[in-house]
């Protein structure tokens, strides 16, 4: 193994190594590192195997509200973030189909926090708080199968030839997961409507306000959300489908809302910042310790319940589901009752992930439920459903007090 320059990054060389592992996590990203880092706090090791030949950060930002900042306080990383990048906690719609005045949306009657932060620089935060070796990069899995030797051990086949063997395996590996695949899921069916979102850097800063906005016509919203003095993230939502360059594409589709800090924003964007997705999800309605677990295998994050990006929650829940489940691995494996416990370790690995699914379903389905109701509702198609969503839906969401309330999950 060859460290890479944080010492934390290892990359494999030989060829058809074989590894025996207890903890193998598949897939790099937030969920997957902040679970190895959760794993390491309570003296449990793991291996990530990520496939790219460096940390993922696609889709350039990720949303971070009191429930994601929470998890990084356990890392003694949130005061870091609070330091550069802005706390939004009222946004502003603008509903301007029916030419209505705006609707100010507060995050809670209680302290809410809604941060719009970089992907790569939170990504490079939580893989230090990793041991060394521990993320294994270029190791893009191809094939899992059970041992015909060990029946409590499941082995990962990778595309270099090298295999691993793990008493544990859980796939953080998004919506396209191959664990997800092993495990029969369904692929996340598209929901009708494609995003664009960028991040725009104005180096000498900008002079429009520094608040979030969104502002919503018919078959489309788009956003502007200010990170930080410099930096600025935004993103176009809208009904339909289309092939064109995407600069010009958000350009040509936003023009008639008449926002010259958007417009301002798409120009200021780099072409590395455009990310273009058909939004897909899956709504668990069976519930998922019965789908999503065999033997010691599991999926966690976007390749448990991949839902659409309307709460901002993506992100989030698959911190929550690593925290959860590192919990749950330690009362199996280190707490006192399972040093003494007759059940044999594979059992209560087994348990441990049933208990997990078990609690986290109801939270998941009910959020992945909501994202992809408030975007049918907020991206309306017809005069009647604009009517309903700008002189009912937004305005008594405005006024309850607990638009984001699904946010501060402790």
């Amino acid at each position: 193994m060859a460290l890479s320059e944080n010492g934390h990054i290892a990359e494999t060389e030989g060829k058809k190594m074989h590894h025996e592992e207890g903890i193998v996590i598949v897939g790099g990203g937030f969920g997957g590192l902040c679970f190895a880092a959760a794993l390491h706090k309570v003296g449990l090791k793991a291996v990530v195997l990520e496939q790219s030949d460096k940390l993922r950060a696609e889709g350039t930002t990720i949303g971070l509200f009191n429930n994601g900042m929470r998890i990084l306080e356990l890392f003694d990383l949130a005061d870091q973030f609070r330091s550069i990048y802005f706390n939004n906690s009222e946004y502003i719609l603008c509903l301007t189909r029916f030419k209505l005045k705006k609707v100010h949306i507060h995050g809670s009657n209680r302290p809410h926090e809604m941060r719009c932060v970089e992907r790569k620089v939170l990504l490079e935060a939580i893989a230090g708080q990793v041991p060394q070796g521990t993320i294994r990069l270029n190791s893009r899995v191809t094939n899992i199968k059970k041992s015909e030797t060990s029946p409590n051990v499941t082995n990962l086949e990778l595309e270099d030839g090298s295999t691993y063997s793990a008493k544990v395996v859980v796939g953080f590996d998004g919506v396209n997961s191959i664990v997800g695949s092993w495990l029969g899921l369904e692929k996340p069916k598209p929901i009708g409507q494609l995003e664009v979102r960028g991040m725009a850097e104005f180096h000498n800063g900008y002079n429009f306000p520094k608040f979030s906005r969104s502002f919503l016509g018919t078959t489309i919203w788009i956003t502007i959300f200010p990170m930080t003095t410099t930096k600025v993230y935004w993103f176009v939502v809208w009904k339909g489908s289309s092939e064109e360059e995407i600069k010009q594409e958000v350009l040509k589709l936003t023009k008639d809302f008449q926002v010259p800090e958007f417009t301002l924003c798409v120009n200021n964007t780099s072409p590395e910042h455009f990310t273009k997705n058909t939004l897909r999800h899956r709504i668990n309605t069976k519930p998922t310790w019965e789908t999503q677990v065999v033997g010691n295998v599991t999926v966690c994050g976007d390749a448990s319940h991949p839902s659409t990006p309307f709460l901002g929650q993506g992100g989030a829940m698959a911190l929550e589901d690593a925290i959860i489940l590192a919990r749950k691995i330690h009362e199996a494996l280190k707490s006192k009752e399972s040093q003494i416990s007759k059940v044999p370790e594979s059992e209560r690995i087994h348990k441990a992930l049933l208990d997990f699914h078990q609690e986290r379903h109801g939270r998941t389905y009910a959020l992945s439920q909501k994202a992809y109701m408030r975007g049918v509702s907020t991206i309306a198609d017809t005069t009647i459903k604009c009517f309903m969503r700008d002189w009912f839906f937004i305005p008594r969401a405005g006024r309850s007090g607990n638009y984001m309330e699904h946010t501060l999950f402790d």
